[in-house]
């Protein structure tokens, strides 16, 4: 299995006029093919929820790896670009959140992936091996990599194999008085 990295940048406005992008819930921006094709290049827009101006922008792979590198000034300003190119009366958002996923010292990545060579399957299931009183969860762990869904979902086959764990090394009277006594 691999393990990659996906940063974001989420911008900010204070007035609800500053939107001028459409109210799409994803923007893309198609570039030439060159040194700064795919920088950040797609934006999600959930100011329909949020109630305020908000764009989220993505970069992936090494790019994301990249620009971590950079300081939030330089991050802004490449994201900004874009979306002058797009939308040339756009503002300066009045806040930013910039992620850098791949220096997250317990972190040091986002998502795992099906890598060419391995076996996805068998490297699933030795991640998610208890050891011990440890139980292991998370989005590499479950047969929906990558996602949310998958980490979600690896929770809670973990949380059901500590119950089981722990039913198994109680006698079920002792579970019954322990709960009864609370």
């Amino acid at each position: 299995m691999g393990f990659g990295t996906m940063n974001k940048c989420v911008l900010t406005w204070n007035d609800p006029n500053a939107v001028v992008w459409p109210d799409n819930e994803w923007i893309e921006l198609i570039t030439p093919k060159g040194e700064d094709s795919g920088n950040w290049t797609t934006f999600f827009n959930p100011t329909e929820y949020k109630g305020i101006p908000i764009l989220v922008g993505f970069v992936g792979g090494k790019i994301a790896r990249d620009m971590e590198s950079q300081s939030d000034e330089e991050v802004l300003d490449d994201v900004m670009t874009n979306l002058k190119a797009m939308f040339p009366s756009i503002t300066s958002p009045d806040r930013h959140v910039i992620t850098r996923w791949g220096k997250e010292e317990n972190v040091l990545g986002t998502y795992s992936y099906k890598a060419v060579g391995r076996d996805y399957s068998a490297d699933r299931m030795q991640l998610k091996k208890a050891v011990n009183n440890v139980w292991f969860a998370g989005e590499a762990t479950s047969s929906w990599y990558g996602t949310t869904v998958g980490a979600w979902l690896s929770g809670e086959e973990a949380a059901v194999g500590m119950l089981q764990a722990l039913w198994m090394s109680y006698s079920y009277l002792d579970i019954f008085w322990s709960l009864w006594r609370k």
